[in-house]
């Protein structure tokens, strides 16, 4: 198929209009007409997915962060970024970053069904009035059957996300049962997660400080990483691939953590 097809088809999935307006989401390095016949799906275009679908001969990258965010005004030899580039064009490797998007339309349902939560309401509404009209938004509430202790909950988001390690922010013992899960760095949502009467946020890439604020407003925290939650997007997307598109390989790259935890 051509590029500009599988394109079409990843936006009527998720449109691009479901993007928050500081993301750059979309088609961001290639060729429209260009023939795709094999594409990786992963969650970022490092230097070693670069590799691998140069090595695997991909067509096409489809990642969940796009490989462009910031405006740049040259591309060249002399930046990391540059480079990796002109490594992807000179391999023919076209790419598409679905972000915001991708967080609206489909995240929340993909964590949601790994912890089996029903969602009902969004922890931020959309900024898209298509989105709005369909109650979607960034992250999610949802309420436990019955209430856990912060470290029991804790290990059972460990285990469904099959993670190294958590971190919690909270007396260990309280008990939480109102679940607010932001999937990515949802350190800017302590005071939605609040608004929406939640006992503990889910989420990633929380600092010191922001736990300290999280904790003096009454609420638990429950930080799985930033790839730890958001890698639900990798299995996601390449089923979604495979089951519509017969006439395509689709491979999948998984880089885990850029961290490591040593306990001892």
């Amino acid at each position: 198929m051509q590029c500009r097809e599988l394109i079409d088809l990843l936006e009527r999935e998720v449109p691009i209009c479901a993007a928050e307006s500081w993301d750059n989401p979309g088609f961001l390095v290639g060729d429209k007409e260009q023939e795709v016949k094999k594409i990786l799906v992963t969650l970022d275009i490092t230097n070693e997915a670069a590799e691998t679908a140069i090595k695997e001969d991909v067509d096409f990258i489809l990642a969940h962060h796009p490989v462009i965010f910031s405006k740049i005004q040259k591309c060249t030899s002399d930046d990391f970024l540059q480079r990796k580039l002109l490594k992807l064009i000179r391999n023919g490797i076209c790419c598409y970053g679905m972000h915001t998007n991708y967080d609206v339309c489909r995240m929340c349902s993909a964590a949601a069904e790994k912890l089996s939560l029903p969602i009902e309401e969004a922890v931020e509404e959309s900024s898209c009035p298509d989105m709005q009209a369909q109650k979607k938004g960034i992250g999610f509430i949802s309420t436990l059957k019955e209430a856990a202790a912060l470290k029991d909950y804790a290990k059972t988001v460990k285990e469904a996300f099959q993670l190294e390690a958590v971190m919690i922010y909270g007396n260990p013992e309280q008990k939480v049962q109102r679940i607010a899960m932001v999937p990515g760095s949802g350190r800017s949502m302590i005071q939605n997660a609040v608004n929406k009467g939640a006992d503990v946020l889910i989420t990633g890439d929380f600092g010191h400080h922001e736990g300290l604020d999280a904790m003096d407003m009454g609420l638990c925290v429950i930080d799985a990483g930033h790839y730890g939650l958001e890698q639900v997007f990798i299995h996601d997307m390449e089923e979604f691939l495979k089951e519509r598109l017969q006439d395509c390989e689709v491979i999948s790259y998984e880089a885990g953590s850029p961290y490591h935890v040593i306990a001892d």
